[in-house]
C-alpha cells in the first residue's frame, strides 16, 4: 500500500557556506535520494537564522522509515565529495500528518 508521507528538514548552516552547500546537495546527494523514491519540496532559506529548509516526500512502497534506511545506507553516500555535516550545525526533522 502507498501512503504519502513527508518530513520537514530544518538545518541549520554555518555562515557563508548556503551556495556551497545547495549546489552539494543538487549535484550529487538529491540524486540518491530521488534514487530510492523520494521527492523534494524546496528548498528554501530563513535568513535570520541561516536555515536552510526543504521537504521530504515518499510515496513508494514500505514505509518513510524503511526508504530512508535504504538512503542512508546507499553506498553513493560515502562516494560524494563533501559530508553533509561538514556544513550543518543542527538537523531538526519532524514527520508531517496530512490534515
Amino acid at each position: 500500500m502507498r501512503v504519502m508521507t513527508a518530513q520537514l528538514r530544518i538545518y541549520d548552516l554555518k555562515p557563508g557556506t548556503l551556495e556551497e552547500f545547495a549546489a552539494k546537495v543538487d549535484e550529487e546527494l538529491l540524486p540518491i535520494r530521488l534514487d530510492h523514491g523520494f521527492r523534494r519540496e524546496g528548498p528554501w532559506l530563513v535568513e535570520e537564522t541561516y536555515q536552510y529548509v526543504w521537504i521530504a516526500r515518499y510515496d513508494g512502497e514500505g514505509t518513510f522509515e524503511e526508504a530512508a534506511e535504504r538512503y542512508y545506507a546507499d553506498p553513493r553516500r560515502d562516494e560524494m565529495s563533501f559530508d553533509p555535516m561538514d556544513y550543518i550545525t543542527k538537523v531538526d526533522a519532524r514527520m508531517l500528518t496530512p490534515i
